[in-house]
């Protein structure tokens, strides 16, 4: 879409409200094809919260659990109960600056390109605070039955089957649902995804017996378990932080003098994780400075992320 803002002599205008909202389309659809973690995360959306409130999300109790009945007796009604989640929202956000140089003489659409490049960055963000709130759980299974992240051996204790054993039989003892009734969730990183591979069970995405449409990052299915491949998850092998690609893992120092660069993947139950949202993310245009000279644009957003349930949560730590 071409850049439609206006310029005449003494009196410079920023780009409609409409034209406005078809960029925000935009760049939400350019985030979808790089989100991971948005697909399983349970949203609730109140549009009335401001930075720094929370938003409560209702988790219900099992009731007291029923029985055999005798003749003549009546059942006896039991009470539900509810347990509270509340997730902070903040705000989130980014700019591009922009030029009318720029604007007037650029062989491609620069506004355009802008909201497709702030459509990326809103993805990765998003992704990451999600990430970012799994990654608190609690339930660790790591590499070689290691007892701490420190422990891990550099060049032994790689992603195995043997840890997806383990972190499903957590699982399933809490009693965590399956999504859709079918199967768990692996968020793990290329490095990880590489060596589950290679075990003969592995079961490709595109050799699935049954057809269902699969989840953007779906690579395969071990033991009800299917694989989402992503750079979202910790990675320690990354030395900078870098968009698409950040790390705040720190390596083990493994094996007394070796470090080793350590990879986190994350399996999931349904209903594991939430995210809130005050303000869902938009585009949104800077006032035009010096004398029309200068333009912006962002994407901007009040939202949160937060554990649901910390048993429906494994981080998988490997080398």
């Amino acid at each position: 879409m071409p850049y439609t803002g206006v310029q005449t002599a003494g009196d410079v205008k920023a780009l409609p409200q409409a034209i406005l909202d078809v960029f925000s389309m935009d760049m939400m659809h350019e985030a979808l094809g790089i989100m991971k973690f948005e697909n399983f995360a349970v949203p609730k959306t109140e549009l009335g919260a401001s930075p720094g409130q929370t938003i409560t999300m209702t988790r219900y109790n099992n009731i007291t659990r029923g029985g055999q009945l005798k003749e003549h007796e009546t059942l006896q009604e039991k009470s539900m109960s509810a347990s509270q989640r509340a997730i902070t929202v903040t705000e989130w956000g980014n700019a591009i600056g922009l030029t009318e140089k720029m604007l007037q003489l650029a062989a491609d659409d620069q506004m355009s390109e802008a909201g497709i490049l702030l459509g990326r960055d809103f993805a990765v963000v998003n992704d990451l605070m999600l990430r970012d709130a799994l990654s608190l759980g609690s339930q660790v299974v790591r590499a070689g039955d290691r007892a701490t992240t420190a422990a891990l051996v550099g060049g032994t204790d790689y992603f195995d089957v043997e840890m997806i054993r383990l972190g499903v039989e957590i699982l399933q003892t809490a009693n965590a649902p399956k999504f859709m009734g079918d199967f768990y969730v692996c968020f793990v990183t290329p490095h990880q995804a590489a060596y589950i591979k290679r075990d003969p069970d592995w079961i490709a995405a595109n050799n699935y017996a049954n057809t269902r449409a699969l989840f953007n990052g779906e690579v395969g299915r071990w033991e009800d378990v299917i694989f989402i491949s992503t750079t979202h998850c910790r990675n320690g092998a990354v030395s900078s932080v870098d968009p698409g690609y950040e790390s705040t893992f720190v390596n083990a120092a493994t094996g007394g003098a070796t470090p080793a660069n350590v990879y986190e993947g994350m399996l999931i139950a349904d209903s594991a994780y939430g995210k809130a949202v005050a303000l869902p993310a938009e585009l949104r245009q800077k006032e035009v400075e010096d004398y029309g000279r200068k333009h912006g644009i962002a994407w901007y957003s009040i939202m949160g992320a937060g554990i649901l349930e910390d048993t429906f949560i494994v981080r998988l730590q490997s080398v």
